[in-house]
């Protein structure tokens, strides 16, 4: 098959990019991308690289943009939003997706994570750790770091994991929690994967999460 006939639409050639200097694949040229692509890129008001590795997916990128979307927004959220930080910085943190923790930190930040959790997700504080009481957690953090935890070296859970959830959250809470994590996790090896890099820094950012975060 031609190369150029099997190419999807909005891939850019290998020109030079001023934002890539580590990626291994190119970024979607917004301008080129298919409308379903472009219109999901245009959501935010400022410039995403994670979200111009997705948008090669032409047809996978505009639904998972919906499930991540979702996460931003309480009326289609059911967790707490402090609830969906802790999993993604958890998750980006013990996968070592860098970029994934620094998008999401400011988030964190405004909408008031403690200073003492924030420093524990940074240290890495163990599983056995956080399981057996120790650091800044609450019941239902712990619960959430346990599931979040066991997910990621098993991919599976424990039944009395699941049990104590149940005891703490709602079924719709726990399912959620699983999705949230499954969904981070699989940008965390997209990101780790093609080597994504960091984005340029975005004057006025806190304000700008404050009016589109809920």
């Amino acid at each position: 098959m031609d190369h150029d006939a099997s190419s999807k639409a909005g891939n850019s050639n290998d020109v030079q990019d001023p934002f890539r200097k580590t990626c291994l694949i190119p970024y979607v040229d917004a301008a080129t991308a298919p409308p379903a692509v472009r219109e999901k890129l245009q959501v935010l008001p400022f410039r995403r690289n994670i979200f111009l590795l997705l948008g090669h997916s032409s047809g996978l990128f505009p639904p998972l943009m919906g499930v991540i979307g979702g996460c931003f927004d309480s009326n289609v959220r059911t967790l707490p939003l402090l609830d969906w930080q802790l999993i993604v910085l958890r998750t980006a943190t013990t996968l070592g997706a860098q970029y994934e923790y620094d998008v999401n930190r400011p988030v964190a930040n405004v909408y008031g994570m403690e200073k003492a959790k924030i420093d524990a997700i940074d240290t890495k504080q163990s599983a056995e750790d956080i399981k057996s009481g120790k650091g800044p957690w609450t019941d239902r953090d712990r619960i959430i770091l346990r599931i979040v935890d066991e997910q990621l070296v098993t991919y599976t859970n424990e039944p009395e994991t699941i049990q104590a959830a149940k005891e703490i959250l709602t079924v719709e809470e726990l399912v959620e929690v699983l999705i949230i994590l499954g969904t981070y996790a699989l940008i965390a090896r997209v990101i780790r994967g093609l080597k994504i890099d960091d984005d340029a820094e975005i004057p006025g950012l806190e304000d700008m999460l404050r009016k589109s975060v809920k």
